[in-house]
């Protein structure tokens, strides 16, 4: 447990919370047994209560797994009295550590947000929150834009697991995502009645802040799928131009078999002149008559 008091506001901060430090919370605020036991363990969605006196929210974001290579839900859960924050994580977050080390070492920075009331402190955590999640975002467009400049590369197989990979990141984002647009205007709703009228262009904010996140991810996703698409045109391409080619090949290589089922019947003999050997003849009219589709269909771009 790591906590800073302003003059009105004291944020207190729990990472991987014990029962100590919920019996700690107990001798100082009135929360309900049941919302201490919630935070306990994940919770199964991002929503807020409102109960007399403060408010519990639950929060939902993604983080990029590299080892997994998609996107996995973080959860921050928020108790917010009239007089305190307090934020509750099992992940080390980076944007809540960030937010927390800028007020404990700028006194000015602590004095703006801690001085008044809670609503300042709940809004900077989260646009320190919008904005970590708009630079994971970074990281599919950049991937996006990676499998944009290959995909004429000739590297069509490869780029299949890329862009299946893309594509599960941006779903399993997208999913942990989806409530945060009803989550900031359930907010915005509650928040008015909890800290009143003062509240609106705050949490207004932060609805248009969190809007950017919806709406890059939408194109993300529409981008991918398009490239999928094209991707696999090309390699469906690819595939019936080798096809082609081991066809004529195959062709090729059976000709001479042809040439020597028919010079064995008695017409076909007829035609060679019986002085001549009829094997070194018979090779070289097999061979030439080879060598001389090969170049015809060469030439006409069949193979």
């Amino acid at each position: 447990m790591r906590s800073i008091k302003g003059k009105k506001v004291t944020w207190i901060d729990l990472f991987k919370p014990t029962e100590d430090d919920f019996v700690s919370l107990k001798k100082v605020h009135k929360f309900h047994p049941v919302i201490l036991d919630e935070i306990l363990h994940p919770s199964t969605r991002t929503h807020i209560e409102h109960y007399d006196g403060y408010l519990f929210l639950a929060y939902h974001f993604p983080e990029y797994d590299p080892i997994a290579k998609t996107s996995r839900r973080s959860e921050l859960d928020i108790l917010v009295t009239k007089n305190s924050i307090i934020t509750i994580h099992y992940d080390n977050l980076e944007q809540v550590n960030q937010l927390f080390d800028l007020l404990s070492q700028d006194q000015k920075e602590r004095e703006r947000i801690l001085n008044t009331d809670t609503l300042l402190a709940t809004y900077y955590a989260f646009e320190k929150i919008i904005s970590f999640s708009l630079r994971q975002l970074r990281h599919i467009e950049e991937q996006v834009g990676s499998v944009g400049e290959e995909i004429f590369a000739g590297k069509e197989e490869r780029l299949l697991r890329s862009i299946s990979e893309i594509k599960r990141n941006i779903l399993d984002y997208r999913l942990i995502v989806h409530a945060q647009e009803k989550f900031f205007h359930e907010l915005q709703e509650i928040g008015k009645k909890f800290w009143g009228e003062k509240s609106r262009v705050y949490l207004s904010d932060l609805i248009n802040d969190n809007q950017p996140v919806h709406r890059n991810l939408e194109n993300y996703f529409q981008t991918i799928e398009s490239l999928e698409s094209t991707n696999a045109q090309l390699l469906d391409s690819q595939t019936n131009r080798t096809i082609k080619r081991f066809t004529v090949m195959a062709f090729l290589f059976t000709l001479p078999l042809y040439f020597a089922f028919y010079s064995e019947f008695e017409p076909f003999k007829s035609i060679i002149a019986p002085t001549a050997p009829r094997f070194w003849l018979s090779f070289v009219l097999i061979h030439a008559s080879v060598v001389t589709l090969w170049f015809v269909l060469r030439r006409k771009k069949v193979i």
